[in-house]
C-alpha cells in the first residue's frame, strides 16, 4: 500500500523548490509563482529541513544546488512535468480526441496523410490510428469510426459512403517514361488476407484484359510491399485511385488507363448504431473524413 501523505512532502514545496533550481534565483522564482521571496524562501527551508538534506546553498542574489539539490531538481521537474501532462489531457474532456481505424494500406496511403494535415492546425486534438488487415480486430475494438472497405455496412453499424472502389494497374511515371511497352512489365503482386481482396491474378480474370497475361510477377508478400515497390520504380501494382490520392498527387504514382475495375465494393465511414455525437462528425469534417 502507497503512503504519499507520509513518504512526501506537500506538493507546492516541491513546485517551489523546481522553480528556485530552473531560475537559480529567488527573486526570479517568487515572480513566476506571483508569491513573495520570503514565502519562496520558507518553503525551500521548510524541504530541506523535511529531507534532512541541504539543497541549495546561497551566494546573494544568486543559488547554487547541492548535488542532493541537482537529483531532487530533476526528478521534481519530470515528475511535474508528467503530472501536468495528464492533468491537461483531462481538462481536454472525453470527447477532445478522435479514434480511427482502418485496415493497413488504407491507413497508409490515405488516413495517415489527412490526419497529419490535420494535426498540423492550431486548434487539433490528439487523434490515434488502429490499422490492421483483421476486420475483427478493428470492429471488435472501441473507436469512434472506422474506415470499412465492403460491399455493405456491417449489421449493428451506421455509416456513410466514401466512395466506391475502381481497381487499376499504377506505376511510377518514371517507369512509364522507360518502357513504353508496360505489357512486359513486371507485376507486383501480394498474398491475399482475405477473400474480397484481388490481386493480379483476379484482376487479369474478373477484368478480362489480356494485356497483362503474359507479363512476369512476382509476389513481394505484403500489399504494401507492393506498392512501395511500385513508387520505386520495380514494375506495376494494383490500387484504388483514391486510396492513393496523395501519392498520384505527389507525382509518385500514375493510374494507368487501361482496363479499370469496378469491384462492387465500397469504402465507407462507420461507427457503431447511435454513438456518434455531432462533436465526433465535426472532427471527422475537420480531419477530411467525410463523404
Amino acid at each position: 500500500m502507497k503512503h504519499y501523505r507520509s513518504t512526501l512532502p506537500p506538493l507546492d514545496y516541491l513546485l517551489f523548490f523546481e522553480t528556485v533550481a530552473r531560475h537559480k534565483n529567488f527573486t526570479r522564482a517568487a515572480e513566476e509563482l506571483n508569491v513573495s521571496q520570503a514565502a519562496v524562501s520558507k518553503r525551500i527551508k521548510f524541504l530541506e529541513g523535511w529531507l534532512g538534506i541541504e539543497l541549495i546553498t546561497r551566494r546573494g542574489r544568486t543559488v547554487d544546488l547541492t548535488k542532493a539539490g541537482h537529483k531532487l531538481a530533476a526528478n521534481a521537474s519530470e515528475a511535474l512535468e508528467y503530472l501536468a501532462l495528464g492533468i491537461g489531457q483531462l481538462r481536454q474532456g472525453s470527447h477532445e480526441k478522435l479514434s480511427l481505424a482502418s485496415n493497413i494500406a488504407v491507413s497508409q496511403f490515405w488516413l495517415t496523410p489527412r490526419v497529419n494535415e490535420y494535426l498540423l492546425s492550431q486548434d487539433a486534438v490528439p487523434v490515434s490510428i488502429t490499422a490492421s488487415n483483421k476486420e475483427t480486430d478493428i470492429l471488435n475494438q472501441d473507436h469512434d469510426a472506422i474506415i470499412y472497405y465492403g460491399t455493405d455496412i456491417p449489421s449493428g453499424w451506421e455509416g456513410e459512403v466514401l466512395f466506391e472502389e475502381v481497381w487499376q494497374p499504377l506505376a511510377a511515371p518514371s517507369l512509364l517514361m522507360q518502357s513504353p511497352d508496360i505489357s512486359q512489365s513486371t507485376l507486383l503482386d501480394f498474398d491475399k488476407l482475405a477473400m474480397k481482396w484481388i490481386n493480379w491474378p483476379d484482376f487479369i480474370e474478373l477484368s478480362g484484359s489480356s494485356d497483362f497475361a503474359a507479363a512476369p510477377r512476382v509476389n513481394l508478400g505484403s500489399y504494401g510491399s507492393s506498392l512501395d515497390a511500385a513508387i520505386r520504380g520495380k514494375g506495376i501494382a494494383l490500387g484504388c485511385s483514391n486510396v492513393l490520392k496523395y501519392e498520384i498527387e505527389a507525382g509518385r504514382l500514375a493510374p494507368l488507363e487501361s482496363a479499370p475495375l469496378k469491384t462492387g465494393r465500397t469504402y465507407f465511414i462507420i461507427w457503431q448504431s447511435g454513438t456518434l455525437p455531432q462533436r465526433t462528425r465535426d472532427l471527422l469534417r475537420d480531419v477530411g473524413i467525410d463523404s
